[in-house]
């Protein structure tokens, strides 16, 4: 899938005439402009979304005001999807998106990558109290995962929890629900998508203390024609990782600290 999204980006750059090193603003441009124009995804929630005023919040929105202080410099959000995005930034539209930006080599064809601002995997939730406190602890005939029919846990779940019985329902809310009122024990699942849907549901979550081996790193992605932003980020936000920012931010957001926290200095 990250693959054949990579494809249609490199397409539409194409057809738009341009090449993955199209004219990008340099830091000093940003700094001269006053002005830096970021990419999110209002439908990626709780990284970007609506509030009841119409406004942007999220995350992803928190992380862009923080840097753009850092820089001296107002933040322009422009408003992305995950098939625009690269083709946006590529065109010189945008100085640096947000969103999700999982960092894989094809896209990496295509743009830069700053360190990772945050991670994606497999974790698992369940209620505080249950004796569970690894993913090995789940591997049990007595244990119910609530989960969602079709998603990416279950053949994980099938390879690594097999005495496990599966709950297969629709949504997640209903997962959670499952999970709340007894009907499960846990859910297995990337716990960034379950933090927003959670507080709405009167329980007490506890989410397990390790993950699965798989890491998705989620960076800024910056343009290849000019390298002294993505240099410029690379820094600040080894300053605000280091500094508890977004390890605070995420939690605000999504509910819960990274199931998979990033290391003072990833592998990059």
């Amino acid at each position: 899938m990250q693959r054949r999204l990579a494809i249609l980006c490199l397409a539409a750059v194409l057809a738009l005439g341009l090449s993955p090193k199209s004219w990008a603003r340099s830091l000093d441009d940003i700094i001269s402009a006053g002005t830096i124009r970021v990419g999110v995804n209002p439908s990626f929630a709780p990284a970007a979304m609506m509030n009841d005023k119409n406004e942007l919040v999220g995350f992803d929105v928190d992380l862009s005001n923080k840097l753009a202080q850092m820089l001296g410099v107002k933040v322009q959000f422009v408003t992305v999807d995950s098939a625009s995005r690269v083709p946006f930034l590529t065109a010189g539209r945008i100085d640096m998106v947000l969103g999700g930006m999982t960092r894989t080599p094809d896209r990496a064809k295509l743009i830069d990558f700053t360190v990772p601002v945050m991670t994606e995997t497999l974790g698992a939730l369940t209620l505080k109290g249950k004796p569970y406190t690894k993913l090995a602890d789940l591997n049990s005939p007595d244990v119910t995962l609530a989960e969602i029919r079709g998603t990416t846990p279950i053949p994980w779940i099938a390879a690594h929890l097999p005495k496990a019985k599966v709950l297969l329902l629709d949504n997640h809310p209903d997962v959670l629900r499952a999970v709340a009122d007894g009907r499960a024990t846990a859910v297995v699942d990337d716990l960034a998508s379950l933090g927003v849907i959670a507080r709405t549901i009167d329980a007490q979550w506890q989410p397990l203390a390790d993950h699965a081996d798989e890491v998705d790193w989620d960076c800024i992605g910056v343009a290849k024609a000019d390298v002294t932003l993505r240099r410029w980020l690379n820094v600040a936000l080894f300053s605000l990782e280091s500094g508890g920012f977004v390890e605070d931010s995420y939690r605000k957001w999504f509910g819960f600290d990274m199931a998979a926290p990033i290391p003072a200095q990833p592998y990059f």
